[in-house]
């Protein structure tokens, strides 16, 4: 007998609108952050998109700016579900906060025929955790992307909104990857170099959708949704490129990158990846 799908998810809207985004309009107007959009005309008004965006910070500041420019512009409705770490969101205090906020489990999207029709926007960090696990001298240089985006957009029929986030480095900087609990909670850990959120210049710069009309089929075509993927990040990079020379950790990165060698791709398992394709010999 097949299992039940996933319960519909909710975002509490109250809490969101009435608790959290007042306090960061004002520490947005008394300068604390600094928050700059451009190309929210890409953000469809209705239908399914998946947001997807390079990831970095100790805590996913990141995700509730793109929600808060989302939701400001278009409406709470309008929020994405953001796909999180099963551990996440099983950790106390943390999860339910998260849950609240629109966060669903990304073993959630390893089916994404079967995600609940409540998420008609999601948002997906195809870093995972190794784009907020990453430290300060790797700022803005994004880790290989994996193709689960690419399978949700093609089982749902769904747009695909690239977004370049800046800002979550120099605000939530990490001083250094954890790896040894990665055993026993299924998870890397960043270690931050701040207890509290820095004062930043936020900025989400919001690409034009991608519709890929790719057939149902191509869902478990490991080669071509890794080839989409790729694609979607190296434009992501060019923005993060182009804007990152003009902040801090940018700055430390680029003089980084010159000196240290380039370090081969770490193989990672995609928390979102479905079953391989069948072999075609």
């Amino acid at each position: 007998m097949p299992a039940p799908p996933p319960a519909a998810p909710s975002i509490d809207r109250e809490y969101v609108v009435r608790r959290l985004f007042p306090p960061m309009r004002r520490l947005i107007a008394r300068g604390y952050f600094r928050f700059e959009v451009e190309g929210l005309e890409h953000v469809p008004r209705e239908g399914r998109l998946v947001h997807v965006q390079n990831h970095a910070g100790w805590f996913p500041l990141d995700a509730f700016f793109l929600t808060f420019a989302v939701a400001e512009a278009h409406g709470i409705r309008r929020a994405p579900f953001f796909a999180t770490q099963d551990a996440a969101l099983s950790a106390p205090l943390l999860g339910p906060f998260l849950r609240r906020f629109g966060a669903v489990p990304a073993s959630w999207f390893r089916r994404p025929e079967r995600l609940p029709d409540a998420i008609e926007a999601c948002g997906i960090f195809p870093e995972g955790v190794r784009g907020n696990c990453k430290p300060f001298w790797d700022a803005y240089r994004m880790r290989d992307w994996n193709r689960g985006f690419v399978r949700v957009a093609i089982a749902r029929d769904a747009v695909i909104v690239p977004a370049a986030v800046l800002g979550g480095e120099e605000c939530l900087p990490v001083g250094w990857t954890i790896r040894l609990l990665e055993p026993l909670i299924g998870s890397l850990l960043p270690l931050p170099l701040t207890p509290v959120p820095l004062p930043t210049r936020w900025k989400i710069v919001f690409h034009p959708p991608i519709h890929l009309g790719a057939p149902r089929e191509a869902v478990n075509d490991q080669a071509y949704c890794t080839g989409v993927a790729r694609r979607i990040q190296a434009l992501v990079q060019r923005t993060l490129d182009r804007e990152a020379p003009l902040r801090p950790l940018g700055k430390v990165s680029g003089l980084w990158s010159a000196l240290a060698p380039e370090p081969p791709p770490a193989e990672a398992d995609d928390p979102l990846a479905g079953p391989a394709p069948p072999s075609r010999g």
